[in-house]
């Protein structure tokens, strides 16, 4: 046995533990919360501690062998992390213990996105969750973006089924890997709720999406799916359920609007933007909401970039004005993710090294030792994902004839959303300064909404209510649109934004 002395805000705790297990393991089992929005797998660099003797450290891959000393993240942090919920519902659990096939009955729900999946393990007895889990989505290796995958689907007479085929594979990988650890059977798991983008959710029922991408864009279906466990492609109770929970339309899917059910009801008008590949934006006024998607493309994802990956370890995730960066994990640099763009684009600017209108001299290298640098093509596809988002927030706000005076919030949804420096965003022109003090993170609302949706109908009927409120726009028909597009490709200017 080894003794965890551990100094937190609430004093000096000791604790006894095994050798060789996670340190993140060993303070949740004591009751402390430390961040780790990727389920301690080691991939998002949140999880940090401070081990004297050591130095900052992964919590969950620091394995501790002898008796330690662990400092926990400050008061200001917890704050900054408080935040990224406080304005998420947590509704009241209510089981149906009566509909269970099981008598260790669990449920996950998942956030099925098209570059990052995670799935949330809760027990369907008391609602609590148990485990958060996250991986890459394997269907990249088809396309970086929905489209890509759908052309994928039309030009391949298997495609369909390869895209389905490995997305299930891997959650089936997860569930198996849940069910050893807890020494539960398949039959344990009673109920999957899936909150995805239209696109991810035909291709994981298996369901022809080439619909989505020629006009009129009419997907096979919007409204909630329900599937047999038997008939689900996963490794479930066959009696179980498999369900998708609404999409507004193609591309406005049940992430937004399980999103949108999930946010307390603190305001009248505001935005709810998730900077992603599809870049999906709603603008609640009042009782209406507006929707649309502003197709920003990969690069907030780092995959159209050259020298861009996801945000997992050995990821550029920040650049500071005196040219320091932070990698994800504090290893060697092998690339940089959306985070670590947005501020390196910001520095750019602020030095005058990129101009309002995008030009770039010469690449700039921002790491010698792996050749990690940015190009003039890296810049235009910054332009123009920046651009899609901040035109779409412009036009969605004409349909509603009101201003940025009128708007109380912008809340930033999704992992990107929830690790951008907001000053460096709007220094890039991809969120509106007018909003400087009112733009707040939500983390993960997909996923708490699909988590939501499993304790109660009462989320589920929130979403209903706000289907049946939803405008869909569509940025295409839109008739200011090119203008805005054009427009919004330019930089603002020295006089927009001091983030220094």
């Amino acid at each position: 046995m080894i003794r965890i002395r551990c100094i937190g805000s609430d004093g000096v705790r000791e604790m006894d533990s095994e050798e060789g297990i996670p340190l993140l393991t060993i303070l949740g089992k004591n009751g402390y919360n430390v961040y780790s929005p990727c389920g301690g797998r080691g991939l998002c660099g949140k999880c940090t501690v401070w081990v004297s003797g050591t130095g900052k450290v992964l919590s969950c891959r620091y394995y501790p062998v002898s008796d330690i000393e662990v400092i926990l993240p400050g008061d200001d942090e917890a704050q900054i992390l408080a935040r990224q919920t406080e304005f998420l519902e947590d509704f009241q659990f209510r089981p149906e213990p009566s509909s269970f096939h099981s008598p260790s009955p669990y449920g996950v729900a998942v956030d099925l996105g098209t570059t990052t999946v995670a799935l949330y393990f809760l027990n369907l007895i008391d609602g609590a969750i148990e485990k958060i889990s996250t991986f890459l989505n394997p269907q990249m290796r088809f396309g970086a973006d929905i489209i890509s995958r759908i052309t994928w689907c039309q030009e391949n007479d298997t495609g369909l089924r390869d895209l389905q085929t490995v997305i299930c594979a891997s959650m089936n990988s997860e569930l198996e890997t849940f069910l050893t650890e807890r020494d539960l059977d398949t039959r344990d798991i009673e109920k999957i709720v899936v909150a995805g983008n239209t696109t991810m959710l035909h291709l994981l029922l298996g369901e022809d999406p080439v619909s989505i991408a020629l006009a009129p864009f009419t997907p096979v279906f919007t409204e909630r799916q329900v599937r047999r466990g038997v008939y689900s492609g996963l490794n479930i109770n066959p009696d179980g359920q498999l369900i998708t929970l609404p999409c507004l339309s193609a591309y406005v899917g049940a992430d937004i609007i399980a999103g949108l059910a999930v946010l307390k009801p603190l305001y009248q008008n505001y935005l709810f933007v998730d900077i992603g590949t599809n870049g999906e934006i709603a603008l609640v006024a009042g009782d209406t909401v507006y929707a649309c998607s502003a197709a920003a493309g990969p690069a907030f994802e780092g995959a159209s970039l050259s020298c861009g990956m996801a945000a997992v370890r050995g990821a550029v995730s920040a650049y500071s004005d005196d040219g320091r960066i932070t990698v994800i994990g504090n290893t060697e640099p092998e690339g940089i993710c959306g985070s670590g763009i947005v501020d390196i684009v910001a520095y750019l600017l602020r030095k005058g090294i990129v101009d309002e209108s995008g030009f770039l001299k010469d690449s700039f290298v921002v790491y010698p030792g792996n050749n990690i640098m940015i190009t003039r093509q890296d810049i235009r596809e910054i332009q123009l994902a920046k651009s899609a988002i901040f035109s779409g927030i412009r036009i969605l706000m004409k349909y509603a004839g009101i201003g940025f005076e009128d708007i109380e919030a912008l809340f930033l949804a999704g992992g990107i959303g929830n690790y951008i420096n907001i000053d460096s965003a709007i220094a890039l022109g991809l969120l509106p300064s007018e909003l400087k003090n009112r733009i707040f993170p939500v983390g993960n609302s997909a996923g708490i909404g699909a988590v939501q949706n499993l304790r109660s109908d009462e989320h589920e009927k929130r979403m209903l209510r706000i289907l049946e409120n939803s405008r869909y726009v569509e940025l295409s028909d839109a008739q200011d649109f090119p203008e805005e597009f054009a427009v919004n490709m330019y930089f603002p200017g020295p006089s927009g934004v001091d983030i220094a």
